[in-house]
């Protein structure tokens, strides 16, 4: 039998349980001689057992933790007690025992919170923060925090959560201090070293993490939330995400990363709106929504998820595809221009449906092929009369979305680039004009031409 006892925080935590424990057992075993356990359990009886050597030669927490656990288990049959610092339950190598009665004593982060944790909290060895995923802005606790390496670590993934002046309280031995979480790496440090910090409220707040965003319109769309937010469907707000994703793709083109960054945002915000919409009308739940990109993402994946080999990037998207094919139950070539949204752009919708008929042998054998069917639809645009000619139009639009596809561009991307070129230079045209106080409607071709020129020398 096993019996944890927490030997508190400091030296003189131990408690009357505790004390007679380590009296009365066969076997101690004490996690470390670097702590005031040692010494507490020294002034009780000379003949414990330490686990240093289990420190030097591990290679990690985890190759330690097993090894003292291991250790333990050798003692099975008699009557051990494990002395660790702090409370007992929450040391690292007590979590990997089996049927373990245990001593309660002062935890470590016991001081730093006021001897009462807030409802939330969570509490990590500074080891575990690091191994974490995500730390959230919510009541935290990191004990153990060794050393100024250590502590320099910990303090970064606390402020991927924190603002860098957070308040928190650090203690080390008898010291409890106030700090900013920035400050951490300042202080001293040893086994005992803990600190508990709180967010702050979500108004004064400037790190911020995406369930903040979706709180905050959970808010906005609440009861006492903004009124123009409440009145909001689906189709109402539906054209916001389509300008939304156009101004973030116009800042990528730009290379402008502080548009992107704010772009990004405002597209965010539109798929949470959508999702908060969704959940108040009792359509679906957020998580449904999750649930079904990651499924797909896996699914889509067998390459890397599965069995089936991809080697670049070209087989990457046949794999998709096919994996796509594969779960919209599409079998022909029909079925799959049809299943190509209408709400795209006519230009993004003209591409995506002949590219899909591409796929299905509906191609051209060349360029060269393709160039020939551009010049072929021009001079019937040409001769045709006004009664035709949109039709027409669309047909010389559509070749000339062909003859981009083959030659490995997309229409959408070259003519919103082409626009912008047009735009800079009418811009400049405009700036030249308005400087030398000349007016466009009065000037000759020949003189336009060399405004022209001018203009696209000026700004490209």
């Amino acid at each position: 039998m096993i019996t944890v006892v927490g030997m508190g925080r400091k030296q003189g935590d131990l408690t009357l349980d505790g004390k007679r424990a380590i009296e009365r057992a066969e076997k101690v075993v004490v996690k470390s001689a670097k702590t005031h356990a040692a010494s507490s359990v020294a002034a009780i009886r000379d003949d414990a057992l330490y686990c240093d050597d289990l420190f030097e030669s591990a290679t990690d927490f985890d190759s330690l933790n097993e090894a003292i656990a291991a250790r333990l288990r050798s003692f099975e049959n008699k009557n051990v007690v494990f002395c660790v610092v702090g409370e007992g339950s929450d040391d690292t190598t007590v979590q990997r025992l089996k049927n373990v009665a245990i001593i309660h004593g002062v935890s470590l982060y016991s001081e730093a919170a006021g001897n009462s944790l807030e409802g939330g909290s969570v509490i990590y060895t500074a080891q575990e923060l690091l191994a974490e995923k995500h730390v959230l802005p919510r009541p935290t606790a990191v004990k153990c925090i060794d050393d100024k390496y250590i502590a320099s670590e910990v303090q970064l993934r606390l402020l991927e959560a924190f603002d860098p002046d957070a308040e928190a309280v650090f203690c080390c031995g008898k010291m409890v201090k106030t700090i900013a979480v920035a400050q951490l790496v300042k202080q001293r440090f040893d086994y005992q070293a803990t600190l508990y910090v709180r967010p702050k409220p979500l108004t004064e707040r400037r790190v911020f993490d995406y369930y903040d965003c979706a709180d905050i319109m959970a808010v906005l769309c609440g009861p006492n939330g903004c009124p123009w937010d409440r009145e909001q469907t689906h189709k109402s707000i539906v054209k916001n995400v389509i300008e939304e994703a156009y101004e973030l793709a116009d800042a990528l083109e730009k290379e402008d990363n502080e548009h992107v960054v704010e772009e990004l945002g405002d597209l965010l915000m539109q798929v949470i709106f959508h999702l908060e919409i969704a959940q108040n009308n009792g359509e679906f739940e957020p998580q449904t929504v999750y649930t079904a990109l990651c499924r797909k993402l896996i699914d889509r994946h067998p390459h890397v998820f599965g069995e089936i080999t991809a080697t670049n990037s070209a087989e990457s998207l046949g794999v998709w595809e096919q994996q796509k094919l594969k779960e919209h139950k599409i079998k022909s070539t029909a079925q799959n221009v049809l299943d190509v949204p209408r709400g795209m752009s006519a230009l993004m919708r003209c591409q995506k449906v002949s590219s899909r008929a591409a796929k299905g042998g509906y191609e051209f054998e060349n360029v060269q092929q393709v160039a020939g069917k551009v010049r072929e639809e021009l001079e019937e645009f040409l001769s045709s009369s006004e009664s035709d000619k949109q039709m027409e139009g669309g047909d010389l639009l559509f070749a000339c979305v062909n003859l981009l596809r083959l030659s490995g561009v997309d229409a959408e991307t070259a003519l919103l680039l082409s626009t912008e070129k047009f735009v800079r230079r009418v811009a400049e045209c405009e700036r030249l004009l308005a400087e030398r106080k000349q007016n466009l409607k009065e000037m000759s071709m020949a003189q336009f031409d060399e405004l022209w020129s001018e203009a696209k020398s000026n700004v490209g």
